[in-house]
């Protein structure tokens, strides 16, 4: 199969470092690329204590912004609060838990390994809300 897009160099040595073996890229119709990373480790405070985690990679990258991030099964808090800005999207043949979080991306300084750090921080505030 082809590459259906490139990821930059310190991207792949995070997520083999990271996550070896458990990441791959995935392609959807005409432009529509994502990352899949399995067994994705969540923070304390989650009733899961893992799931996966997908990106959206938009066909500019690393130029343009990779937006928000995906998880299947979805996330609940052991304290059963709310977690605002979710909706389910269909993508890859599977339904998502969107988590609407947003952040001004600066190309040339972010990229996949960055976002991926971002989306455990953004776990990591909301599981201590």
């Amino acid at each position: 199969m082809d590459e259906p897009y490139e990821l930059l160099d310190e991207d792949v040595e995070y997520l083999d470092a990271h996550h070896a073996g458990n990441w791959r890229k995935v392609a959807e119709g005409v432009g529509k690329f994502g990352l899949i990373i399995n067994a994705f480790r969540v923070p304390a405070g989650y009733l899961e204590a893992e799931t996966t985690l997908m990106l959206l990679v938009p066909s500019g990258y690393p130029g343009a912004p990779i937006d928000m991030f995906y998880l299947n099964p979805p996330l609940h808090k052991r304290n059963s609060a709310t977690i605002p800005a979710l909706a389910n999207e269909t993508h890859f043949g599977a339904t998502w838990q969107r988590w609407s979080r947003h952040y001004e991306w600066k190309p040339g300084h972010d990229n996949v390994a960055k976002h991926i750090q971002y989306v455990g921080c953004e776990l990591a505030e909301e599981a201590a809300r």
